[in-house]
């Protein structure tokens, strides 16, 4: 996984450096991104003549989900640049700043993207710890986000704000069908295993709300674990049939290296959210991943649709590696920032009318037909049950076994 730091002062964006590669130049800090203009049209047509629209983006660019970070942000910045780098007669300017998975350090990010650099918006937020902390910041200054990641269900719910919406997922949506499909399809024993952190106790809850036979043991490692050997031990102890977990990043990357080198799954079936098995995983661990693994998640490389079929090429030809959930976020992100501005005309001083714009903005997506819930501004996803295979060309990806279509947020 990489673990770098954010900056592409003076670069251009057909470089398509990574994180890794600017920091190793010796560059440092938020990044002021121009993209390039390409691709097709605005749909309103002309170059930007309005002010510019910066969206300050707080994403991981170090730590235990940089990789994530780097995904999102390449999503992100393949759809502005797919329509010339602006939306409704501006042009779009995107600032980049490190979350590093800290609340205090995403808080202050925020902060300064907001009160120092003016954005018209923000964007991002990987972890939930992170984007929980910001909320009352952002409400209380009634500035307009999207959340790119962070699935923390209180922002669904409880602390739902009217200027916070969310183009990702609630750590619900991808647990709760799986609970029941574990159970009628799979095993009725199993070992749950999350890192110990809101997303993880999150997912664990949402899964056993229909999984109906029996949770044999809850293993909680800490966020950003290194050693697994003590948390693989607690997994052999309890005898399950099968583990469901809840791993992403690295903390995904050191588990399923260290459980092949001792075979953990010779006789223990593999089940989850499929975050811990998406591209970014795979494409780190190679042999070490679970194959056969099967798991729940909005999106798969292997979905058979025009829009991902463009969006994986493209990103493809890009970055040179596979796309995986996050950065089809990302794109997802930019795209509702450019259709609602295009709705408005890039009259962003009306707030709640550019509100009501994200609101209303539906799509096609890689992923299937995006909206949001109006009750939870949280949007609805298709669930995709799938198993990770092999496949000769592509590598290790994941393929659909079974859809669930239009899995909303419950909201409370």
């Amino acid at each position: 996984m990489a673990k770098s730091s954010d900056a592409f002062l003076g670069l251009g964006l057909d470089d398509a450096l990574t994180r890794r590669q600017v920091l190793q130049a010796g560059l440092a800090g938020a990044a002021t991104i121009g993209l390039a203009a390409c691709g097709q049209a605005e749909p309103t047509g002309g170059g930007a003549t309005g002010p510019d629209f910066k969206v300050g983006a707080v994403l991981p660019s170090s730590k235990v989900y940089a990789e994530l970070g780097t995904s999102i942000t390449n999503g992100m910045k393949l759809y502005f640049d797919k329509v010339g780098n602006k939306a409704g007669g501006r042009k779009i300017v995107l600032l980049l700043e490190d979350e590093e998975a800290t609340p205090d350090v995403a808080l202050a990010k925020t902060r300064k993207l907001v009160e120092q650099d003016n954005v018209d918006m923000i964007a991002g937020y990987v972890a939930s710890p992170d984007a929980v902390g910001a909320r009352d910041y952002l409400d209380q200054n009634a500035m307009p986000t999207l959340i790119a990641n962070a699935g923390a269900n209180v922002l669904s719910r409880a602390k739902k704000s009217p200027y916070i919406y969310r183009a990702s997922f609630s750590n619900w949506q991808p647990s709760h069908p799986m609970g029941a499909y574990v159970a009628e399809n799979i095993t009725k024993k199993v070992t749950l295993l999350y890192a110990n952190y809101a997303a993880g106790s999150e997912a664990a809850g949402a899964f056993k709300e229909t999984f109906t036979g029996t949770i044999l043991a809850e293993v909680k490692p800490p966020l950003n674990n290194q050693d697994y050997s003590t948390y693989i031990s607690q997994i052999r102890a309890s005898k399950p049939e099968a583990i469901y977990f809840f791993l992403s990043g690295t903390d995904a990357n050191n588990f399923f290296t260290q459980a092949k080198q001792v075979d953990l799954f010779a006789n223990i079936k593999v089940t989850g959210a499929g975050f811990g098995v998406e591209q970014d995983v795979t494409q780190a661990i190679g042999d070490k991943s679970p194959v056969g693994a099967i798991t729940g998640l909005h999106w798969a490389y292997t979905l058979d649709n025009k829009e991902n079929k463009d969006f994986t090429t493209a990103y493809k030809s890009r970055y040179g590696r596979l796309a995986d959930v996050f950065a089809m976020q990302g794109y997802d992100t930019a795209r509702v920032i450019a259709e609602a501005l295009n709705a408005v005309k890039g009259k962003t001083d009306d707030k709640p009318a550019f509100l009501k714009a994200i609101a209303a903005v539906k799509f096609k997506s890689p992923r299937g037909d995006f909206r949001f819930d109006s009750a939870t501004n949280n949007v609805v996803n298709p669930i995709y049950i799938r198993e990770l295979v092999k496949d000769p060309s592509l590598g290790y990806v994941n393929k659909v076994k079974t859809t669930i279509a239009s899995v909303a947020d419950p909201g409370q």
